[in-house]
């Protein structure tokens, strides 16, 4: 296991637990770790990203970081990350007029 998955496993854990902030914290650290080798690993983990920004409040900015990592699964083929931010995608909806938010949805329904 690299340092760069170790962070973002630490990070998914504490967004288990509710505690956002160090999971952004640690999930930014683990994609800022990874080699660009590993894009389809950096497309979940910027997935977990968007999540604890999302539930932080950070609507606009997860909404970017998602449609970042929905491009990037799209361009190499990440069923699973595609599935993961289709999955997020719900908790989107109440945010519509959230800047960011009607571009990830729309992607969302056309990359389905």
């Amino acid at each position: 296991m690299s340092p760069a998955d170790l962070a973002v496993d630490s990070g998914r854990c504490h967004i288990d637990l509710g505690e956002t902030g160090p999971a952004l914290h640690q999930i930014t650290q683990g994609v800022a770790l990874l080699p660009t080798a590993r894009d389809k690993t950096r497309a979940v983990f910027l997935a977990y990203e968007a999540e604890s920004l999302l539930r932080q409040g950070e609507i606009d900015h997860s909404a970017a970081i998602a449609h970042e990592a929905l491009v990037l699964a799209e361009r190499i083929g990440a069923s699973r990350c595609l599935r993961q931010i289709s999955n997020l995608a719900r908790d989107y909806e109440p945010h519509v007029n959230v800047q960011g938010v009607q571009q990830l949805l729309h992607t969302v329904r056309t990359e389905a």
